[in-house]
């Protein structure tokens, strides 16, 4: 792994080649933004298989009590949020000829590839405390390998280039490749199971086999990222900064905090019910030939809600736009709730209309780097692996809450775990679950966006005063 320094800095767009400050720079070349998503196109082999079919996998094969699976959740999911500010300080602090972020998905990718496929491995008999404890420390690691390598490649972002469109961009493509990843899984996972355990029913062994292939998909995708991805936006002044100041000043910046909030309500909304929606589709909808097109179908209406609705933030405001996403989420989950699920047509139609409605995180991301761009013009150091990690903890956290709360209703209610048929209470409380829960949640994360004050116009005069310091401290550092 790289070297890493206890410095951070105030930073400016620097030319590739030259080292020469570039006001705005030229946009970034499409292939480099499209390349930039297949980083997310593998997270998703890695972490969609994990928040979707892990908590399925402990209860239905390996035979862990839905309970303990929600405690075990939350447990390895806190453990690994509470890592991720640290990661995010070290790789803000790396150094190498690489760059500050770009070495540890190299370095990373690997481990995290050989760890889920652990993850979905069962030695030890489900009534065993053998297996509880093997889940929590393989489960465990999975989270902390993923932060080491999805930290710094969000950040990468940050620093790619200085131009809003471009941040945009990037970040679209990526959600993108989260929807195309979540997309191949949600068609290709099934059978891939069912392929390799032999028959018409999952087995652990096809689990673990479905796991493996898809981490080795994920390697030559990481890999793409890290040798087309440059950070353009690297340090001009070193200033020694220590952890405690670099976290409160991130602690400090009013704007990220709400995004913060924003992002922890809204993906509370999206992975409590990812972590929980293959329940609804094998037992209220109980069609395994549509399970594949549902799982498939959310993600990729997603693909074309971002390509439709996230540029339209430059002309109406990305807040804006954002809330019209998570008002449009909560009223079709609604929908979901009181059509039923009986009605197979309107579950689909509604199911689309969720996911082309689901286009608001590339905004979120992009809105992240402009508070932090927000913060380094009023105190003058950037913290963008921090400040970016800070995104990546709201994640983990929404991960946690979400999946932990959901498994643990599913308990409360009564599932039982391979049960050829639930009872009609189960039935309901399972459609409440999945749809009500998340709608009141996405609902929620309007709130912190009526205080948020980074407006497309403000920004440009931030823009502009950082672009005018970073010119002047490269003057004096040449006449020095």
């Amino acid at each position: 792994m790289a070297t890493t320094t206890d410095q951070t800095s105030a930073s400016a767009p620097v030319g590739p080649a030259t080292g020469s400050v570039t006001s705005a720079g030229p946009a970034l070349p499409l292939h480099t933004r499209v390349i930039y998503g297949f980083g997310d196109i593998a997270s998703q082999f890695i972490w969609t298989i994990t928040s979707s079919f892990l908590a399925v996998f402990y209860t239905d094969m390996v035979g862990i009590a839905a309970g303990t699976v929600a405690v075990l959740i939350l447990v390895a999911r806190v453990f690994d949020a509470v890592i991720d500010p640290f990661i995010g300080a070290l790789a803000e602090r790396t150094r190498s000829r690489f760059g500050r972020f770009r070495p540890w998905i190299l370095y990373g990718m690997v481990p995290l590839s050989i760890m889920v496929v652990l993850t979905f491995t069962a030695p030890f008999d489900g009534k065993s405390i053998g297996a509880v404890i093997w889940a929590v420390l393989t489960y465990g690691l999975l989270g902390a390998l993923y932060s080491s390598v999805n930290v710094p490649y969000g950040a990468l972002s940050t620093v790619m280039s200085e131009r809003t469109a471009d941040r945009v961009s990037l970040n679209s493509w990526r959600m993108i490749g989260t929807n195309i990843g979540g997309v191949v899984l949600g068609i290709a996972i099934l059978p891939i199971i069912l392929a390799f355990s032999g028959g018409n029913q999952p087995t652990t062994q096809g689990y673990t086999i479905a796991a493996a292939i898809f981490a080795v998909a994920a390697l030559p995708l990481f890999f793409l990222v890290f040798a087309t991805s440059k950070e353009v936006v690297k340090p001009v002044q070193r200033e020694r900064v220590p952890f405690s100041k670099t976290f409160r000043l991130v602690l400090g910046n009013g704007q990220l905090m709400l995004l913060f909030a924003v992002l922890l309500l809204s993906l509370t909304s999206l992975f409590g019910r990812l972590g929980v929606v293959l329940f609804y589709y094998l037992n209220n909808v109980g069609n395994y030939a549509l399970v594949s097109v549902l799982m498939a179908l959310a993600p990729l209406s997603t693909v074309v809600g971002i390509l439709v609705f996230s540029r339209l933030g430059r002309r109406f405001g990305k807040r804006n736009m954002l809330i019209i996403s998570f008002a449009a989420q909560a009223v079709i989950l609604t929908a979901l709730y009181f059509t039923g699920w009986e009605n197979i047509a309107v579950v689909i139609g509604l199911t689309a209309l969720y996911g082309l409605s689901s286009y608001g995180i590339p905004l979120v991301l992009a809105m992240v780097s402009d508070a932090i761009d927000y913060a380094e013009d009023k105190t003058g150091v950037r913290t963008d692996g921090t400040s970016y990690a800070f995104t990546s903890l709201a994640t983990k956290i929404a991960s946690a809450v979400g999946g932990a709360i959901g498994i643990a209703l599913l308990g409360a209610i009564g599932y039982v775990a391979s049960a050829h048929q639930q009872t009609s209470e189960v039935l309901h409380g399972i459609n409440l679950v999945v749809n009500i829960g998340p709608a009141i949640a996405v609902a929620l994360a309007i709130v912190p966006l009526l205080f948020y004050r980074i407006t497309e116009a403000r920004y440009a005069e931030i823009r502009e005063r950082l672009d005018t310091k970073a010119l002047a401290a490269i003057k004096l550092q040449r006449e020095g």
